[in-house]
């Protein structure tokens, strides 16, 4: 790093800010921020980063940066993300950010095909991208394939799950009824251990190993759900703003009156493991339509 040249400089707020150098010292630099002229502060030599030529030009690959580092990978992801392009390669892992919102035709079943048999870096990173090359590599290397799916709460670990199965059962589904089933058991599946939290109205509160098996001609012909590590806590205990597992709501909500009798089921608000966090439930549609 130069006197003169754009840098990445610590930012208590936004994480890095562009500034350049105007000064060295032994461990210090002394950086002027481009958006404060004639202002300056001390920063710590292992926090200050190179930046791009052009930083407002992004890349679809972290590794096609000229300078690989935090601040510049954020920039890129940051770029992007205002874009609507919120998956990111850095080599072959998939960096996604969660817009909470709906991106027009991103995972329809055009979206799918366009992906079927494309090398990854071929088209734009997608979760499509990386569930067709863990396919293909399975079938060429005749081994299991696994796709580690990780992130904090409210990243989006979930809904990305549910589009590799989407992929792989659509795109290489046997053309029987169990391509759909697979699909539609996991709202059932996770009742039993999603929950709305502070920060996301559907929340994994366990870990999840998902296996979707094929036969010798390559096609789905199965699955096997394995749950882990579930929050038990949650069972007895909630905090304020946050609810107990779905599947308590969807009984109480979508049971018929048989059912509800025979287990003396009644609103979720009169019993303490489902009334503690003192949360609105919603209308009982979709649990009707997962208890028939």
């Amino acid at each position: 790093m130069e006197d003169g040249k754009p840098v990445w400089a610590p930012h208590p707020a936004d994480g890095f800010q562009l500034g350049r150098i105007v000064d060295i010292g032994a461990d210090t630099l002394t950086i002027e921020p481009l958006n404060q002229k004639g202002r300056t502060f001390l920063a710590s030599m292992s926090q200050v980063f190179p930046a791009e030529e052009d930083v407002n030009k992004h890349m679809e690959d972290n590794c096609s940066l000229m300078y690989l580092n935090e601040a510049t990978l954020l920039n890129n992801v940051r770029l992007r993300y205002n874009k609507d392009h919120i998956y990111t390669y850095v080599a072959n892992i998939l960096i996604a950010v969660n817009p909470y919102y709906d991106i027009h035709k991103l995972y329809g079943l055009d979206a799918i095909k366009s992906y079927r048999g494309k090398s990854l870096g071929t088209l734009p990173p997608h979760v499509y991208a990386i569930a067709d090359k863990a396919y293909r590599d399975m079938k060429v290397l005749k081994m299991s394939q696994s796709i580690i799916v990780s992130g904090e709460s409210g990243a989006g670990k979930t809904e990305n799950t549910k589009f590799v199965l989407r992929y792989l059962t659509t795109t290489y589904g046997s053309g029987q009824d169990i391509d759909e089933r697979i699909v539609e058991a996991n709202p059932l599946l996770e009742a039993f251990g999603n929950a709305k939290t502070v920060r996301n109205n559907n929340s994994s509160r366990f870990g999840k190993f998902v296996e979707i098996h094929f036969n010798e001609k390559n096609a789905v012909v199965g699955g096997f759900v394995s749950h882990y590590l579930l929050e038990k806590s949650r069972i007895c205990m909630q905090s304020n703003d946050e609810r107990n597992y779905h599947i308590f709501y969807r009984l109480c909500a979508g049971a018929s009156e048989d059912i509800k009798k025979k287990l003396h089921l009644d609103s979720p608000d009169s019993f303490r493991v489902s009334g503690l966090g003192q949360t609105p439930v919603p209308e009982p549609g979709m649990h009707q339509i997962l208890c028939q």
